[in-house]
């Protein structure tokens, strides 16, 4: 009678040990995944780019904007701004986008005001008023502007711009809800993404 309740308990030990070992390692499908096989490699570093900054959630970044133009990140992804050039008759379109930049995010702004230059524009801090005299400006019109003045789209044409593939920029300002953000710099058509996010 003894030797059986002693192997009882010790039954009962082992299979609480047991449980314990298994609650402390976690489930079967939380252990460590091998690497992904190199055929996946540019998967792998877009996902491992997605937790950047180690917070845990997934941001998508993409490299083009739904139109295919170079893409601005505004703020830290309070919306992007896709631009987009027709090098044959110089027109400049900028599309407003979300943070996520897929979906069109409307903006309560009448233009957007861009310096530019045919050269690299150097010496202009984000947030700072001063712009150098020698860059050109164009004014990006609101397309089709809703009722409320709102748009997700703007517009603007210059002879410059004809027969150019690339420029650096400065948005002077552009204003995403109650934020206003300020000499937003980029380059076309590579946009600001990499410097944005890195």
């Amino acid at each position: 009678m003894r030797s059986r309740l002693v192997r009882y308990a010790h039954l009962v030990v082992f299979t609480f040990l047991a449980a314990g070992l298994l609650f402390l390692t976690g489930c079967p499908g939380e252990t460590p995944q091998a690497k992904k096989p190199a055929t996946v490699a540019a998967h792998a570093d877009e996902d491992d780019h997605d937790d950047h900054d180690g917070h845990g959630h997934h941001h998508h970044h993409a490299a083009k904007g739904p139109h295919d133009g170079a893409l601005v990140a505004i703020g830290e992804e309070d919306a992007h701004l896709e631009f987009v050039l027709d090098a044959g008759s110089g027109k400049l379109t900028a599309y407003v986008l979300d943070g996520e930049a897929e979906k069109p995010l409307p903006i309560k702004q009448a233009n957007l005001q861009l310096s530019y230059s045919l050269t690299k524009i150097s010496g202009i801090e984000e947030g700072s008023d001063d712009i150098p005299d020698d860059v050109l400006v164009l004014a990006l019109e609101a397309v089709a502007p809703a009722p409320d003045g709102t748009a997700a789209e703007f517009a603007g044409q210059a002879d410059t711009l004809k027969g150019c593939e690339k420029f650096s920029a400065v948005l002077t300002t552009v204003n995403v809800g109650d934020k206003s953000f300020k000499n937003v710099s980029f380059k076309y058509p590579e946009g600001n993404e990499e410097e944005h996010h890195h």
